[in-house]
């Protein structure tokens, strides 16, 4: 199997140089956002922040270039959102673009647009084509920050109301495809019996939060309780069996006129605090590559999944792949924590596969 790479200007998208891949080590990780590298044979003309292409069997992988080692015959990337790591004014204060209830994914366009394809800054205006797939109408975003971190903004709508970004180079036009997509897919299952190894949980399996209590700041009196139900909605029961338990309580300040001026409700602001924390955890499974009923590969950044583990159910989220070249398996990462992730990562030793000789 040849691996072959190609190398593209950030600013044209014009080819640069490409050529055989080595080895590599790749990290598709969304939340963690780590670093992948490629052992390549020939000094390259890359430079940092140009966008690189990994053509690995049927596949290809989309990266922005981080570091370039030409004396190890090394490039460093890191996936394509991190094109978009940068900073801007916080549009939720400064400008009539946004307020603070509003729809995220058109929401996250408006910044991306505004930052990256309507600045005036030669050097920062992207080749880029934004498109949207799917709504989330009910977001609330009250940070009075008076600059507004372009990379935590992604993570926020991703780990609150599974919205990730996609992209794809459209080479006919010369543009950066970058699609906006609520990801609502699900019915996956992986069963013990498709294993290659015994998956690892970390030790935080529940949500660090499944309960908000509302309060005037006032008196301390609470005005209203929001439950994190087993579906990832929430609701205003305290007695539903699908209640997320044990109790787990954030305490939010809750301003009944500043609500009404800024036009949300205290469901919405209960959503935009509580939703997601059901996926509170990182499992970690290796699945053989040459498997075929779970195909790594075509997994999307937030399809849910169920693992069934010794005839337990763990619902959660897809949210993450790590592959090496020469490896038999992928790792498949589930989950929105990553605690110690570098730790677990080298504690898990599975001397099961090393047994197995590979497949």
């Amino acid at each position: 199997m040849v691996v072959q790479y190609k190398v593209y200007s950030r600013q044209e998208l014009d080819y640069i140089d490409g050529g055989i891949v080595r080895d590599f080590n790749i990290d598709l990780d969304y939340i963690s956002n780590n670093t992948s590298t490629v052992e390549i044979t020939t000094e390259s003309d890359a430079f940092k922040g140009d966008i690189i292409a990994v053509m690995y069997e049927k596949e290809v992988v989309l990266g922005v270039i981080t570091a370039v080692d030409n004396t190890a015959r090394k490039i460093s990337f890191k996936h394509m959102k991190e094109i978009f790591n940068d900073k801007v004014i916080n549009l939720f204060l400064y400008t009539s673009l946004l307020n603070t209830k509003f729809e995220a994914v058109a929401g996250l366009k408006t910044i991306l647009t505004y930052a990256f394809i309507t600045t005036d800054d030669p050097y920062k205006k992207l080749p880029m084509t934004i498109r949207t797939h799917g709504e989330e109408p009910n977001a609330v975003y009250t940070d009075d920050n008076k600059v507004l971190g372009i990379g935590d903004f992604i993570t926020y709508v991703f780990d609150r109301f599974n919205i990730y970004l996609d992209f794809a180079i459209d080479f006919v036009n010369n543009q950066i495809v970058c699609t906006i997509a609520k990801n609502t897919t699900g019915g996956y299952v992986i069963k013990d019996n498709i294993k290659l190894s015994e998956p690892q949980f970390d030790s935080n399996e529940l949500p660090a939060e499944n309960k908000v209590s509302f309060f005037n700041a006032n008196n301390g009196n609470i005005v209203g309780e929001y439950f994190l139900l087993s579906n990832n909605t929430v609701n205003t029961s305290r007695i539903r069996s699908d209640r997320v338990l044990p109790p787990s309580t954030k305490y939010v300040e809750w301003d009944a006129a500043d609500a009404a001026e800024k036009g949300y409700t205290m469901q919405q602001l209960a959503e935009s605090e509580l939703c997601g924390n059901i996926y509170n955890h990182c499992i970690l499974y290796k699945l053989a590559k040459r498997q075929t009923m779970i195909k790594c590969m075509d997994f999307k950044y937030g399809d849910s999944v169920t693992i069934v583990y010794k005839d337990r159910e763990y619902a959660s989220v897809f949210t993450g792949l790590k592959f090496k070249m020469k490896d038999a398996y992928y790792t498949c990462i589930f989950g929105k924590t990553r605690i110690d992730f570098t730790d677990r990562m080298k504690l898990y030793n599975d001397r099961r596969y090393a047994k197995r000789g590979g497949f």
